[in-house]
């Protein structure tokens, strides 16, 4: 089942305290997130970053994925308990991390600057064992899924929030600000070119994340850019998550 969000391109969310309240659960079996084609992201870029918040139930999974074929591709996984895996091109890299937990939160942010990528955990940057990955091909923004590899593959099982991509290297304080000591906040000031809340804000009408709306499960602002405006093309679509939408209620990444 796939439930594609209501078109609200331009709706500006009113000016609300920020909240972090909700997430969305994936099963590890064949749930993602469909987003399509991020625009911004394709062309001539020269450098990423990846933004996330997650807990898992199973390693092994992928957080982000997107790109157009074989050689033109990049996606980041949690790899194992101790290896956060980033690959681009041909090529990937293996951050070896402090000993993940299932079932606690993570922050995680991945900067590639072009000829080299940087990896982030909670705020504290991990040692990589190979530094091999190649630069930001013209194809990154193509089919751009959250949960899954790109052929459907390695589902991610767990809770994912926050979700956000840059076209642009960030720096060690711009990680650190979105860090924030462990408690989500506000990115926009830092221009993300995608931002997933999971749940959390409303359509500018009023209505909150994950209200029922006409009937069917709908889910409000999962794709925001760092203006509070809904991103043109890439809302998402919810792939094989069960009613209610995935989004889990209390179970954010909270305050």
């Amino acid at each position: 089942m796939s439930i594609v969000l209501p078109s609200l391109i331009g709706a500006s969310k009113p000016a609300t305290p920020f909240t972090n309240q909700y997430s969305v659960s994936l099963d590890g079996t064949d749930d993602f997130i469909d987003v399509g084609t991020v625009s911004d992201l394709n062309g001539s870029i020269s450098s990423v970053t990846i933004s996330a918040w997650f807990n898992v139930s199973a390693f092994g999974d992928a957080v982000i994925s997107g790109g157009s074929s074989g050689s033109d591709r990049f996606y980041m996984q949690i790899y194992n308990s101790t290896t956060i895996r980033y690959g681009s091109g041909l090529g990937f890299d293996d951050f070896i991390v402090p000993t993940l937990s299932t079932g606690t939160w993570y922050h995680v942010a991945l900067v590639h600057n072009g000829t080299s990528a940087a990896l982030y955990l909670n705020n504290s940057q991990s040692s990589s064992g190979s530094q091999v990955v190649e630069s930001p091909t013209a194809n990154y923004g193509s089919s751009l899924k959250i949960g899954s590899y790109f052929s459907g593959s390695n589902y991610f099982q767990g809770l994912l929030d926050e979700v956000a991509v840059f076209d642009s290297a960030l720096s060690a304080s711009n990680i650190t600000s979105i860090y924030n000591s462990g408690v989500p906040s506000n990115i926009s000031s830092l221009n993300p070119v995608g931002w997933w809340r999971m749940g959390d804000g409303s359509d500018g009408s009023g209505n909150a994340d994950g209200t029922v709306v006409g009937g069917l499960p709908q889910i409000y602002n999962v794709a925001e850019d760092g203006s509070g405006n809904r991103i043109t093309g890439i809302d998402g679509s919810l792939t094989n998550i069960a009613s209610p939408n995935g989004i889990v209620s209390g179970t954010g990444k909270t305050p």
